[in-house]
Formats: structure tokens, C-alpha cells, sequence
């Protein structure tokens, strides 16, 4: 900080640059051109920019994650089976196939018409199967993102269950269109995908609000370190400048500084030495 009034620079002490005296800086350049007239406008979060839910129903948003959490975990689980026996089910039954001997259970329940749409099924499994696999991996990391309260830990699950989630629903119409509701099979799994993707939305929108109240935790800590840190980076200068002024005032009307330190007692003329 200069002692002669002039601006002070920003402070790179700390764990972090000093982002914000820059971005400050910049904001105070754009008032001055020709949109000054906006100065004082308060710039309001937009709806996504603000937690969406304020608690998980039946618990706080913190517990409701760590919940769901476990609940993704089975999901994908779930889904990797499911897949795995679609894709293997719709092969076997493959139009044109034909097979002779003893089987567990009957392949009447799968859709064996149209060849396009039959490849539309299997796409479908085989997309679900990879998003199933995908779900596993970035559960893992929410579960250690919770455990230290990381929400940076959360951006990979967020793309991965929003993505799946879209996807499933458009899985889910398709199969309910196409595939014969008149097997067991096919009903369990209509509405067991109807309440699972009805969780899935749920579950997105509440690790969603604890991400971003977690991220303006994070902003609020970020500044209050950036002003601890340029405290005590001001702290010395202020010192120095004091122990200076004080070292350059004569504490007596006796006492006169020496130009390399040190003092001299300065001793008046007495009327025995005149």
C-alpha cells in the first residue's frame, strides 16, 4: 500500500488471488461508459441459480442426499440387470430366429414385428445398460463428495442423472407404446419405471438445491479468507509506518538523533564552562 494516498494494489497473499479487487475494477470501468445508468441495479439470480427445493420432504436437503444416494446405487444396479436381460431376451427372439428345446420361461412377451422397431428396442436397452453403468461410477463420487462436502464432487452425478433421466422417460414412452401390455412382465415394468423416473426427477432437484446452497457456502468462505488474507497483508505496512514516525520524533528536548542510529544527550552550556 503506497503512503502517499495512491491506489492500492490487489493482494495475491493467501491461499487465492485476489479475484475480486480485479473483477471490481472492471465492474467500475463499465458503469463509467455510456451504461452508467444501470449503477445500483441489484443483478438478480436467475430461477435456476436458486435452490429449488428447500428440504427433501421428510428431511433436510443434506440427509435427503446422502439418501438418495444409496437409492441411485440400487438404481443403477437395477438398471444394468434389466438391461442386460432385455438385450438378451430381444436376441433371442430376434425376428426370423427359431429355436427348439427346453427354455426356463417363454419369450411371448417380447415385441418380435417390425425389424426397425425391434432395433429401436434394442438400442434402447443397450443405451440404458451404458447410462446404468455411467450412474454407478459418479454415484461413487457423490457419496465421497457428501462425505467432505464437496459440491464440486456433485457436477458429474448432476449430468449423468440429468441425462439418464431424460433418456428414461423417452425409454420409458416408447416401451409403453410398442410393447404389449397384456404380459405381466411388460406391465411390472412400466410402472416400475414410471415410479422410478418420478424419484429420479425428485432426486435431481434436491442434490441440485444442496449443490448450490453448498457452492454459496463455498463463495462466502472464499471471501471472507480473500479479506483475512489482505488484512494481514496491510498489517506489517501499517506497523512499519508507525515505528517509522515514531523513531523520527525526539522523544526530548535532550536527545538528538544520530544520522547512522543511536542518540546523543545534548548538554545545555553552564555558566562554569562559559
Amino acid at each position: 500500500m503506497s503512503s502517499y494516498g495512491g491506489p492500492r494494489t490487489p493482494s495475491l497473499m493467501g491461499s487465492r488471488q485476489s479475484v475480486y479487487s480485479h473483477s471490481s475494477s472492471t465492474v467500475r470501468t463499465t458503469r463509467t461508459g455510456p451504461k452508467s445508468h444501470n449503477y445500483g441495479k441489484v443483478n438478480k439470480l436467475k430461477w435456476y441459480q436458486k435452490p429449488i427445493m428447500k428440504s427433501a420432504i421428510y428431511t433436510d436437503l443434506q440427509k435427503g442426499a446422502w439418501h438418495i444416494a444409496f437409492y441411485t446405487l440400487f438404481l443403477s444396479i437395477w438398471t444394468i440387470l434389466t438391461s442386460v436381460f432385455d438385450v438378451y431376451c430381444l436376441h433371442e427372439a430376434k425376428p426370423g430366429s427359431s429355436h427348439t428345446g427346453f427354455y426356463i420361461f417363454s419369450f411371448d412377451f417380447v415385441y418380435v414385428g417390425n425389424p426397425h422397431i425391434w432395433d429401436l428396442l434394442v438400442m434402447s436397452s443397450v443405451f440404458s445398460l451404458l447410462g446404468g453403468v455411467a450412474l454407478c461410477c459418479t454415484n461413487i463420487l457423490l457419496l465421497d463428495g457428501l462425505r467432505k462436502e464437496q459440491e464440486t464432487a456433485f457436477k458429474a452425478w448432476l449430468y449423468t442423472m440429468g441425462i439418464f433421466t431424460c433418456w428414461k422417460w423417452v425409454s420409458w414412452g416408447f416401451g409403453f407404446i410398442v410393447n404389449d401390455m397384456i404380459f405381466i412382465y411388460n406391465i411390472i415394468m412400466t410402472f416400475a419405471w414410471f415410479f422410478f423416473n418420478v424419484l429420479n426427477v425428485l432426486s435431481f432437484l434436491c442434490v441440485y438445491s444442496l449443490y448450490l446452497e453448498l457452492n454459496d457456502l463455498t463463495k462466502l468462505q472464499d471471501m471472507a479468507r480473500l479479506k483475512m488474507d489482505t488484512m494481514s497483508s496491510m498489517a506489517p505496512s501499517r506497523a512499519a509506518s508507525t515505528v517509522y514516525g515514531q523513531g523520527s520524533r525526539p522523544t526530548s528536548p535532550y536527545v538528538v538523533n544520530m544520522p547512522h542510529g543511536g542518540h546523543q544527550v545534548y548538554q545545555p552550556p553552564t555558566d562554569s564552562m562559559v
